[in-house]
């Protein structure tokens, strides 16, 4: 990491917390910019998961906002507060950012909505659907480097050349007010549901990369007396849980690992989002790709509602923990929902398989007529449905005069891939799970 960008993400400034007459100024004057510009998103109850969990839950589906993510609530609570100081004789408010995903969304949605320039820069190797997202919404566009590390650097020396605003997507207080906006709209859409409610008994679950929106609820159940707030992280994206443990800022433990939720792959907490989650936060929980697959398949197959990894981690954070919620009403942010495709297909056929929903696996038959149909046969009398086989007479480890089978299955859970072995190997067929 640079001096610069460890400077922007150590030294951002940020008022007195203590203060709580303008904090909750601050909060009610974000909201009414925010919602000047945007509806609120809705707050949507979840039998499913109510079921699952033993307790009320609501899916707060911030994926549903205009450009898909809570990101924008930020942008437009910064660029406000950046137009209040600009010096109109110097033309139209200019903003920068770097990103490769929502954030660079919601300054482009923004900034459009407020009459500004947007430029956005982004590492080469971005996905085009984000690119293309982002030009859409009016933004300029600039490709540098191959990281996300140099486009930052290149966003910052833009705005000291161009006299622009550089918006940070987490270490910036005007941005974390605009994410508190979310929290306001929850515990007003929460009254009007279940008015005999206290809002002490409201809990809420935020993913967290940077911490912004984490930071912003947090300040927001604050002022408004409710529950607990508590954060979702990748497992090897830990730096909140790590900081927040031994009370200084931290790294991730893990450089060089990757994950399916790139929206919070973050390797350094900033400072305001610091100070502010180890006011408010009651607790960090970290959760595995495989949990956050699980989370979205979930949400597809259950609520109907797409969701990208990042945006789906609360939810795997609650349900890995969801005896720390008893007695409680549960707020679960589904904080996007900008997901390719491509990678929503891939996430729906590992989803199956970390669910007992589809199994691979390679049996022995011998070589010679009958042998694959008694096979199948076997599978089929426990209800299995046969999706791929893959005969491999020359490469398996296996003795001479016999075949490999290589097969995809449709199953019912655990339980039913359980049986199915159980009867193969009676049968002889020496089945081997594929992972």
């Amino acid at each position: 990491m640079t001096p610069e960008l460890a400077r922007v993400l150590g030294e951002a400034v940020m008022p007195d917390l203590s203060d709580m007459k303008l904090l909750k100024e601050r909060i009610a004057e974000a909201t009414a910019i925010v919602h000047a510009y945007i509806k609120p998103s809705p707050l949507r109850y979840s039998s499913w998961l109510s079921e699952e969990l033993g307790v009320p839950v609501w899916l707060k589906l911030e994926c549903l906002n205009p450009n898909g993510s809570f990101k924008v609530r930020g942008a437009l609570s910064a660029i406000y507060k950046r137009l209040q100081l600009h010096d109109t004789s110097r033309g139209p408010l200019k903003v920068c950012a770097a990103s490769a995903g929502n954030h660079a969304q919601g300054v482009a949605l923004a900034a459009r909505l407020m009459g500004c320039e947007a430029h956005i820069f982004l590492p080469k190797r971005t996905p085009l659907v984000k690119r293309a997202a982002t030009e859409r919404l009016g933004a300029k566009v600039y490709l540098v480097g191959d990281v996300l590390e140099e486009a930052f650097e290149a966003a910052l020396q833009f705005a000291h050349r161009e006299d622009a605003e550089f918006l940070h997507a987490f270490n910036d207080f005007d941005v974390v007010m605009g994410q508190a906006t979310c929290a306001v709209e929850v515990l007003a859409q929460f009254a009007e549901e279940c008015p005999s409610v206290p809002f002490k008994d409201v809990d809420m679950v935020c993913c967290v990369g940077g911490g912004g929106l984490a930071a912003g609820v947090g300040l927001a159940f604050k002022a408004a007396g409710a529950g607990r707030v508590f954060g979702a992280e990748q497992e090897f994206f830990d730096s909140a849980a790590r900081s927040l443990h031994e009370n200084r800022r931290l790294p991730i433990t893990q450089a060089g690992r990757s994950t399916i939720a790139d929206g919070i792959a973050v390797g350094l907490i900033g400072n305001v989002n610091f100070e502010i989650l180890g006011k408010t936060l009651e607790r960090m929980l970290l959760v595995s790709d495989d949990d956050i697959v699980a989370a979205l398949l979930g949400l597809v197959e259950r609520e109907h509602v797409v969701a990208e990894a990042a945006g789906a981690a609360a939810l795997a954070a609650v349900r890995k923990n969801a005896s720390i919620f008893a007695g409680k009403h549960v707020i679960i942010t589904v904080s996007g929902g900008n997901i390719d495709p491509q990678m929503l297909s891939r996430v729906i056929t590992r989803g199956l398989g970390v669910t007992g929903r589809m199994l691979r696996l390679t049996a022995r038959i011998g070589d010679r007529p009958g042998q694959l149909k008694a096979l199948l046969e076997k599978i089929a009398s426990v209800d299995a449905n046969v999706l791929e086989v893959y005969h491999d007479r020359t490469y398996a480890q296996v003795n001479v005069g016999d075949v490999e089978v290589e097969l995809a299955l449709e199953t019912r859970g655990f339980e039913h891939q359980y049986e199915l072995l159980e009867v193969l190997e009676e049968a002889g067929f020496r089945p081997k799970i594929r992972h």
